[in-house]
């Protein structure tokens, strides 16, 4: 489908569904859309669109109430969320990613409180993180990633208990992570790099049993402890905690056999001490391995046969490391498995 949307499409008066994704369609949403009172579901994600993403005569005080999906990422549309966004009471999923949207989030988002997916990344959005985010109970995703969101990450968006995957990187967030994190037991993802959040990694992540992702890398830095709980995380799978100011000794938890599938495991550049733990060539299926640009001492733990079978990286450069490299070392590569 090509070209713009006709103003006509509001004769539809009793359509309950608009998708058209993955097309060409250019130009502005009508404003008749404001005339399908039962649309439930507009979708017209990944077009050529542009012009204001919300009208008043659609999303204003005397607009569409029954909307149930609204998708519109991937196209060019402006303009702010109005506070009118509110009224839809009804909303599971506000898709508006990859799109140059601006302002703020307004406080009245939390009225939609059946939100299940709420997806702004890469706009322009700005102002701080409502606390009203906190209502949307059956909340399971939110990704806010590439905007230039300021301000303390709100307690309350921790009281989603559902919630699978918070992605809230590359933005300017700033302050704590809170302990209240562990009780996200249903999260999968958790992404707040390149931001400037300060203060300690939780240990709470640890109850966190199905994270398979945490990025907490670049950030404003963090400091203290790695907690050694994360070595309970039996999902994990990516670990990045590079680029900040993290001290003491790396837990030989992090190299347990409970962490079988890790893969990707980033703590270089900080200022871990200690040696490198004897296990850490348990991790039967990590990739890569970066330890370098720290002040870890000592010499590098021989690699008992079957270890690091699919290594690829092994990065150990700016430490203090001493002695003479085990010939278990210089054979990884010869044994290592492709995948």
């Amino acid at each position: 489908m090509v070209g713009p949307l006709a103003p006509e499409i509001g004769v539809l008066k009793f359509m309950t569904s608009y998708i058209s994704f993955f097309n060409a369609i250019d130009g502005t949403i009508p404003t008749s859309l404001g005339l399908i009172t039962p649309l439930q579901t507009f979708d017209v994600e990944s077009n050529a669109m542009d012009g204001d993403l919300f009208k008043p005569e659609y999303a204003g005080p005397e607009g569409l109430t029954e909307i149930v999906n609204f998708r519109a990422s991937l196209n060019n549309f402006v303009g702010t969320v109005p506070t009118e966004i509110g009224r839809w009471t009804k909303l599971q999923n506000l898709w508006f990613a990859d799109n140059q949207v601006s302002g703020t989030i307004p406080p009245e988002i939390g009225n939609c409180v059946d939100m299940g997916a709420f997806l702004v990344y890469s706009n322009q959005l700005a102002g701080t993180l409502p606390t009203e985010l906190g209502n949307m109970n059956v909340l399971t995703w939110i990704d806010i990633e590439n905007n230039q969101i300021v301000g303390t990450i709100p307690e309350e968006l921790y009281s989603n208990v559902e919630l699978e995957q918070v992605i809230l990187k590359n933005n300017q967030l700033s302050g704590s992570l809170s302990d209240k994190v562990g009780d996200l037991s249903k999260l999968t993802t958790f992404w707040a790099s390149f931001n400037q959040l300060t203060g300690t990694i939780p240990a709470t992540f640890g109850n966190c049993l199905n994270l398979e992702e945490l990025e907490l890398q670049n950030n404003g830095p963090l400091s203290g402890p790695i907690p050694a709980e994360l070595g309970n995380i039996k999902a994990l799978e990516f670990l990045s905690v590079e680029q900040n100011e993290l001290t003491g000794p790396i837990p030989e938890e992090l190299f347990s056999f409970t962490l079988s599938g890790l893969r990707i495991l980033y703590l270089n550049n900080n200022k871990f001490t200690g040696q490198i733990p004897q296990s850490y060539g348990q991790l039967p299926r990590v990739k890569d391995l970066w330890l370098n640009d720290n002040l870890l001492s000592g010499t590098l733990p021989i690699i008992a046969e079957g270890e690091f079978l699919f290594l690829e990286e092994f990065l150990v450069n700016g430490n203090d490391i001493t002695g003479v490299v085990d010939d278990s070392l210089c054979l990884i590569r010869n044994n290592t498995v492709p995948g």
